[in-house]
């Protein structure tokens, strides 16, 4: 039986991203539910959890060194971006099989820093070839559900490694969560193993060449040839240079860098003051926000991907960003309501669920910005910033807190969140005078 082409098959396509997506999630919800709780049970304080958190989000920030070589070196018998995934799966499998193997996870925050790095510099190039996978073989009607799908996808990894694996924390220790880990990852490495980007691809070494699609017309085969035809790093990086002098390319990328820096720099926070001075439970915090907010989350991101296609994706963006800002700041004034269990979960679901619309929305806005034959290197370049602006803010987390205090940090993170609804409507205007 000949191995399914992604290409060829329209929803086997949309599980395989997804289900790459979900893999790249398990570990985040990990980090910032599983693990972050259990630092602040043990009590860690927030510059300790903030920490970790940064270790984690670092790789992610410098992930745009991935694209040159994923794009440069993006051609070969196995499919144009496959291989690249199934190493970078490898690399994951890896470092949670050593994490799993450390006695005390939580009491060695030295060996578990090195190897959260080691471990989401694989997850960050998975992530990066999987965004190229996207643009190479989504077509423009399909781009802004897609992304919703893959990024609810996320949403829903991040509730397996949040809630799902607090309960085994709780149930079984660490190393329990850890090896549950590992079976969800390499249960979804075996979709990307068992099937090929495009018909004449190879699914294995041993494999021989299923038959190659004939081109319909003479502008198919030119482009059939220019995919096939390497490219060098020179011109890589002419095009990524042209890329960027498009005034709608630059306001995206100042945009990237402030969309998630408010929720970025709160994350910290928001544990300590959740678990540490609320009393939160870490099986509570678990299901709070690794679970019922992580859903939410995962719905508000696909049906942002929908009202993208529908209504427009910058639409979608700013109103996301304008809510958010308003919750940001409501929350922070209204501390008298922080004991209030029910109020605190509305807020947290509520949160999520406008976080997941407003990233599915600026997934579409970069595929259609990106070019394809520089995917991989600008579309990471847009994540990247992303990335960096979430890392940066983390370490301001504690220093911020200590001298203005919980609330006041929160009206801090509604600022900046404001700020990217100002940006929005010069993004509009260059867009439509620069035909992207």
């Amino acid at each position: 039986m000949p191995p399914l082409a992604l290409s060829e098959h329209r929803v086997i396509r949309l599980v395989v991203l997804c289900a790459l997506y979900v893999a790249q999630g398990v570990p985040f919800g990990f980090l910032t539910v599983t693990l972050a709780a259990a630092m602040a049970a043990n009590g860690a304080k927030t510059e300790a959890i903030a920490s970790v958190f940064a270790l984690g989000t670092i790789p992610w920030a410098f992930k745009w060194v991935w694209g040159p070589f994923v794009d440069r070196f993006g051609n070969s018998r196995w499919g144009r971006r496959r291989p690249w995934i199934l190493v970078a799966q490898a690399g994951m499998i890896g470092t949670l099989v050593a994490m799993a193997m450390m006695p005390d996870p939580v009491a060695d925050l030295q060996t578990l820093g090195t190897l959260v790095v080691l471990h989401n510099i694989f997850n960050s190039l998975q992530d990066v070839c999987v965004d190229a996978m996207a643009i190479d073989l989504l077509p423009p009607e399909d781009r802004g559900k897609a992304s919703g799908l893959m990024y609810g996808a996320k949403y829903g990894g991040t509730a397996i490694g949040g809630g799902g694996l607090s309960i085994l924390a709780g149930l079984g220790g660490m190393p329990i969560a850890y090896v549950g880990m590992i079976a969800v990852i390499g249960a979804i490495a075996l979709l990307p193993l068992l099937t090929i980007e495009k018909p004449g691809d190879l699914r294995f070494p041993w494999s021989k060449p299923s038959e190659k699609p004939v081109a319909s017309s003479a502008d198919d085969v030119a482009t059939t040839e220019l995919e096939a035809r390497p490219r060098s790093t020179i011109a890589l990086l002419r095009d990524l240079g042209g890329a960027f002098t498009v005034p709608a390319a630059i306001v995206t990328a100042v945009v990237a860098l402030l969309a998630t820096a408010a929720s970025g720099l709160l994350s910290p926070i928001a544990t300590n003051l959740f678990v540490a001075d609320l009393g939160w439970s870490q099986e509570e915090y678990g299901a709070a926000t690794g679970g019922a907010a992580v859903f939410a989350g995962l719905g508000g991101a696909v049906l942002g991907g929908f009202l993208a296609d529908l209504v427009g994706p910058r639409r979608i963006f700013a109103f996301c960003s304008l809510i958010l800002a308003f919750l940001f700041a409501v929350f922070g004034l209204g501390d008298v309501f922080w004991e209030n269990r029910t109020l605190v979960w509305t807020y947290l679901i509520v949160e999520s669920a406008l976080a997941g619309c407003l990233n599915a929305a600026f997934f579409a806005i970069c595929f259609g910005v990106c070019r394809p034959s520089i995917a991989a290197t600008q579309f990471t370049a847009y994540m990247a910033l992303m990335n960096l602006g979430v890392s940066g803010v983390y370490m301001l987390s504690g220093p911020l807190e200590e001298r203005f205090g919980v609330q006041t940090t929160y009206l801090i993170a509604a600022a900046v969140q404001f700020s990217v609804v100002l940006l929005v409507p010069f993004t509009l205007v260059i867009r439509r005078k620069t035909a992207i």
